[in-house]
């Protein structure tokens, strides 16, 4: 097993693996209260691994990082990095870190009928954004035992491999890169501008050779495949999706369709619900795929992010969806879930 010190060992394979958080305090204390977690003490019934994506759109995402690094570093908690504390890291202003940014650097909001509603989100002072960086600075990318596997978004041999030979999360970052949509547009006549790939109201042309620049890129980068996926483009004959403000020339690859390794590997990322259907404003990948089923060309695979970072949206148009977008959390090896509700353990549906 790697001792880089962004390819980490699990601390023990019974674990409980919790989803996406996205500044959800209170869905996070009412789920670790679940799973027998003592915060304050910091004791647990077995160790609690993150997936990553503790942060943004949510109510406080300060509190959740203070209180997950805290488990961290007593020695009872683990977790892998997200997309969203990767674009932290990397001062990429995106639709709901702007509680990391000061209001003078940009107004941020999600897009609702065309108008920019504001989050709800606490600021961070400054000395908060400078404990809450060097934390994130310290997280690996994966985590793995002989019998599972955890990582944010995509299990990426390749990807792996290449960020297991860097000395620090800092050298994969790339932090003066610019997004792939702007470095790119130059080199492709008739590429959309990023006025018009960020204006909700007009769905741009697809532009096939600039769509597949942007997958190219995406798949090039380590670090983005582990945080936020494979990507593929965007076809003649297929529509762009409008995410997160903005239009998607390119769209999430099935990877663990291909994925040879027997071994389970529990990941967030890509909004599922607990019941059937998708997420409004959001592609799904998982098709006809059960709400507690695995998946993937050995059933290996299994996405615990059931969505809690949709709740902004329900409190502003003051709709109950608890239910349906939750705060969940995967017990391995014996594969129940539970969620934040108080709901007991429901066995997974296991297809091997």
């Amino acid at each position: 097993m790697s001792a880089s010190p962004l390819v980490q060992k699990l601390i023990d394979d019974r674990v409980d693996i919790v989803g996406d958080v996205h500044g959800e305090i209170e869905s996070l204390r009412a789920l670790l209260a679940g799973l027998g977690c003592d915060v304050e003490r910091a004791r647990v019934e077995r160790p609690i691994v993150f997936v990553g994506d503790l942060i943004d759109r949510g109510p406080d995402s300060v509190a959740v990082v203070e209180l997950v690094e805290h488990l961290v570093r007593s020695g009872v908690a683990q977790i892998v990095l997200g997309n969203h504390e990767f674009n932290l890291l990397r001062g990429d202003r995106k639709e709901g870190n702007g509680w990391f940014f000061t209001t003078e650097e940009r107004v941020d909001g999600w897009h609702d009928k065309g108008e920019v509603v504001p989050f709800a989100s606490r600021v961070a002072t400054e000395s908060e954004r400078a404990r809450i960086r060097g934390f994130l600075e310290t997280i690996p990318l994966t985590l793995e035992s002989d019998s599972l596997r955890v990582v944010h978004a995509a299990w990426a041999e390749g990807a792996r491999v290449t960020t297991a030979t860097a000395p620090n999360l800092v050298e994969v970052l790339d932090l003066d890169a610019e997004p792939a949509s702007e470095r790119l547009a130059d080199r492709f006549a008739g590429a959309p501008t990023l006025a018009e790939i960020t204006n909700p109201l007009v769905r741009p042309p697809v532009h096939e050779a600039f769509a597949r620049a942007l997958a190219d890129a995406q798949n090039a980068d380590p670090a983005k495949v582990l945080t936020s996926g494979l990507e593929r483009p965007v076809l003649r004959g297929a529509e762009p999706h409008f995410i997160a403000g903005k239009w998607r020339l390119t769209e999430r690859d099935p990877w663990w369709e291909a994925d040879d390794d027997e071994r389970p590997v529990v990941f967030g990322h890509y909004w599922r619900r607990r019941s059937a259907g998708g997420i409004p404003f959001k592609a799904s990948v998982f098709g006809d795929t059960a709400p507690l089923a695995w998946f993937g060309k050995r059933g290996q695979a299994f996405c615990v992010d059931y969505s809690v970072g949709y709740r902004f949206r329900a409190r502003h148009l003051g709709t109950d969806e608890r239910r349906d977008f939750a705060l969940g959390a995967l017990r391995m090896p014996e594969a129940l879930l539970r969620f934040d509700d108080g709901t007991t353990w429901t066995p997974t549906l296991r297809t091997r």
